[in-house]
C-alpha cells in the first residue's frame, strides 16, 4: 500500500536499520481484530521484502476473544509486542 501512513518510523544510524511501527489498542472483540491479524502479517511480509522492519504494537482485552489469529501473527512477524513489553524495554532490544 503506497499511501499507507505508519504510526511511528524510528532509525538506527549505527545499524542504517528502518522500523515502521503500527500501535493499536481492541478495548473490544470482533472480526476486526482478525482481519487485522492477517493484514498484519501480509504488512510484515511486504515490508521485510524492502529490507524494513515491521513491529506492531498491539494491547487490550479484545484480544481476549480472538486469541487464535493473536497467536499466528505472533508466531509469524518478527516482531508482536504489547504495552507491558514496551515498558520493560523491548523496543529498545528491539532497535540495538
Amino acid at each position: 500500500k503506497n499511501s499507507r501512513r505508519f504510526d511511528f518510523a524510528l532509525f538506527n544510524k549505527k545499524s542504517k536499520k528502518l522500523y515502521l511501527i503500527e500501535v493499536n489498542y481492541y478495548s473490544g472483540g470482533g472480526s476486526k481484530l482478525k482481519a487485522t491479524a492477517g493484514e498484519y502479517q501480509y504488512l510484515n511480509d511486504f515490508i521485510k521484502s524492502q529490507n524494513i522492519e515491521f513491529i506492531w504494537v498491539t494491547d487490550g482485552k479484545g484480544w481476549l476473544t480472538a486469541l487464535h489469529p493473536l497467536e499466528e501473527t505472533f508466531n509469524h512477524n518478527d516482531y508482536v509486542v504489547n504495552l507491558e513489553m514496551l515498558k520493560n524495554g523491548v523496543l529498545e532490544e528491539i532497535c540495538k
